[in-house]
């Protein structure tokens, strides 16, 4: 403990925190670059990323049909219902993320 009093300025904070990012190598000097910004994607993470999304979407949607119809005794029905409204669930996130690619070259 030291008996130095506490800054009381918040810029005199951010001057330490962007100092303390600097020297962590989170933030470069004259750098545009804000930490908040998201790191580049590569293809075949987003790949994966579709593949993923559509593949779950299916997958829940056929798993809780297939729950619900053991629950009830409706032996197909609820299984079919679940199962269109999950690839409807997998192919609109899949097409929310080809909106959230496309959307830095629309700028």
């Amino acid at each position: 403990m030291s008996a130095d009093p506490p800054p009381s300025s918040l810029k005199d904070l951010e001057a330490r925190l962007a100092e303390a990012r600097r020297r962590a190598g989170l933030e470069q000097e004259g750098s545009g670059a804000k930490p908040s910004d998201p790191p580049p994607s590569s293809s075949l993470g987003m790949a994966m990323r579709v593949g993923i999304e559509l593949t779950v979407g299916i997958a829940f949607g056929g798993a809780l049909g297939w729950y619900l119809d053991s629950w009830f005794g409706t032996t197909p029905i609820l299984l079919l219902l679940f199962f269109v409204l999950g690839t409807a669930a997998g192919l609109l996130n899949v097409m929310r993320l080809g909106r959230q690619i496309n959307a830095p070259d629309r700028k």
